[in-house]
């Protein structure tokens, strides 16, 4: 991709994910998956085979993202999603 300054950018790395089109069964299992209340900043991580068992595993991350509720202060709104990849031996 250019700049338009001419300075070219480079490609995101192959740990780069887009959150539109993976789903819990795309999503590789090398990454781990945290939520943070944007309330509260409660954050804690998110057991993907019970989220899966709960909501499918072809919910996208991005909707998943949307239906995340605290469970300290019951906030519903712009609360964030975050995957943390796992060192690999």
């Amino acid at each position: 991709m250019k700049h338009r300054r001419g300075i070219g950018l480079a490609p995101p790395d192959h740990h780069a994910v887009e959150i539109d089109k993976v789903t819990l069964r795309t999503l590789p299992q090398w990454f781990v998956i945290y939520a943070r209340c944007r309330a509260c900043r409660r954050q804690t991580l998110i057991e993907r085979r019970d989220l899966a068992r709960r909501c499918g595993q072809d919910l996208s991350l991005a909707e998943l993202a949307k239906r995340l509720k605290c469970q300290r202060c019951d906030n519903r709104s712009g609360n964030l999603l975050f995957l943390q990849m796992l060192p690999r031996d």
